[in-house]
């Protein structure tokens, strides 16, 4: 086994320990065991853009049949991680640039949102507990325990946003694209350079400190800007 592996596999475990599941939409059982898993693989940028995925070989992997695979693989492809081909199989899907850029322009339009209606609804609790959330050490995101803990934390403060929002049935229906988000990312680059993770950083202690200053249009407008540079960052 690669390091690599190992690596996500000993992280896998210490999350399941602590009861973090990154996405609760999944099935149940073996096959939704095996969702979180993959899924997770992919937003690490484990498995890469383009590259094959055996049903044998995952089903050997995992030591199950191929049912609770091809399960948890018709869940991956409907949440657009994966395409499955005829006469090719389960491939992770390799988007063009324009609609890396397209996604990302929705993406930003949605967490502009819950800004603007975490501002509405906060609290000196809630905004507190934002300007909590501190980053990670950026200087070898390269590795996998400082990209694991570089994607928590950023998970932690759109959770946070979100959690001010008051919204919850939105955000159970929005929340796997920050995830998709951080596959798309993760796919477009081996490493964040320190450089870029210092810069978004710096950006969302900024969106912090409007929406504690209730300052609803700009927390909503740098959290937009935010977002949107992101693959500007990674892909230009």
């Amino acid at each position: 086994m690669d390091d690599g592996l190992d690596a996500l596999i000993q992280e896998s475990a210490a999350e399941r320990r602590n009861g973090n599941r990154r996405n609760m939409n999944i099935p149940t059982g073996k096959a939704g065991e095996i969702v979180a898993e993959l899924e997770r693989r992919l937003i690490m940028g484990y498995y890469k853009a383009g590259e094959n995925l055996s049903f044998n070989m995952l089903a050997e992997t995992f030591e199950v049949s191929r049912q609770p695979v091809s399960a948890a693989i018709g869940h991956l492809r409907a949440s657009g991680y994966v395409e499955v081909l005829p006469q090719v199989g389960c491939r992770v899907v390799k988007p063009s640039k324009e609609e890396i850029f397209d996604f990302f322009r929705i993406h930003s339009a949605i967490e502009a949102t819950a800004v603007e209606l975490a501002v509405e609804r906060k609290t000196k609790v809630g905004v507190g507990q934002l300007r909590a959330i501190k980053p990670p050490p950026v200087k070898d995101l390269g590795a996998v325990p400082a990209r694991a803990a570089y994607i928590r934390y950023i998970d932690a403060f759109h959770e946070q946003i979100w959690a001010m929002a008051k919204a919850p049935m939105l955000e159970g229906q929005f929340s796997g694209m920050r995830n998709l988000a951080s596959f798309y990312l993760w796919q477009g680059i081996s490493s964040l350079a320190p450089k870029i993770a210092n810069v978004l950083n710096q950006e969302r202690t900024k969106i912090a400190d409007l929406i504690a200053a209730g300052d609803k249009e700009g927390a909503a407008a740098l959290m937009r800007s935010h977002i949107l540079g992101k693959p500007a960052l990674v892909f230009d």
